[in-house]
């Protein structure tokens, strides 16, 4: 008796499986043609083909999409920073370019009293003298002057448009052998205050100091302070926009 259970049991499940194969491939597809049935969401959907992606992917997916067009973004406005006295180099870190016409915000603490002079790097084989306007220590900020025009810039974004767990990514640039090499960390914003922005951020490169913190648009939230412990302080853009007068 158990076994003719079993049988019946095994033929239920297998007669269910091959009617729910022909009513996907068949059954479904002929009902998206015949109204109402058609207006109907899963057999309209069955009818053109449609696969459903899980919300939770899409999200992954979008979001991803977002940060690398950001970096993409924000890239051609990076530059490397370096201090020499005489000829031995100093200090290195990142930068980038506020105004079209070569002006540079970057950590004024990369910018010693001891050094002679500033090279800017903004691509593999090119460098190019840098004089500074002006520094400010207190918010640890260094405004340089570079002589060209038409470059590359990015926006600063105003406080009211940051929001808590905003997704954040830091873009450093080092410069090793003549080539330069971008890095990125990617956090959220955990606090907001005028003077102070607060980020679940590490960085390993100290070579990120002076960078840029954007958002997923692309646009500059603050920059990075980094020391040789690799914690991340944040000067938002408000203070960025009074130092250099915008």
């Amino acid at each position: 008796m158990t076994r003719k259970k079993l049988f019946n049991l095994f033929l239920i499940l297998i007669v269910g499986g091959l009617g729910g194969v022909l009513a996907d491939n068949l059954l479904l597809p002929y009902l998206a043609t015949v109204s109402p049935f058609s207006k109907i969401g899963f057999i309209h959907r069955a009818g053109n083909g449609t696969t459903i992606i899980n919300p939770t992917e899409r999200i992954v997916i979008t979001e991803n999409t977002a940060v690398e067009e950001a970096i993409d973004k924000v890239n051609p406005s990076l530059v490397v920073v370096q201090s020499y006295q005489n000829k031995q180099l100093i200090n290195q870190g990142t930068g980038f370019i506020i105004t079209s016409d070569g002006l540079i915000i970057t950590a004024a603490d990369l910018i010693s009293s001891k050094t002679n002079y500033y090279l800017i790097f903004r691509d593999n084989s090119t460098s190019v003298a840098a004089q500074v306007i002006k520094r400010d220590l207190e918010n640890n900020l260094a405004l340089l002057k570079i002589e060209e025009n038409n470059l590359p810039v990015v926006s600063l974004v105003d406080l009211e448009d940051l929001h808590l767990g905003q997704r954040i990514i830091s873009v450093g640039l080092e410069l090793i052998e003549e080539e330069i090499n971008h890095f990125v960390s990617i956090g959220i914003i955990r606090s907001i205050s005028d003077t102070t922005l607060r980020v679940n951020l590490t960085e390993e490169n100290p070579l990120a100091n002076g960078s840029p913190l954007v958002n997923v648009k692309g646009e500059i939230i603050g920059l990075n302070l980094v020391n040789w412990q690799g914690l991340v302080k944040i000067v938002p853009a408000e203070r960025i926009k009074e130092f250099i007068g915008l």
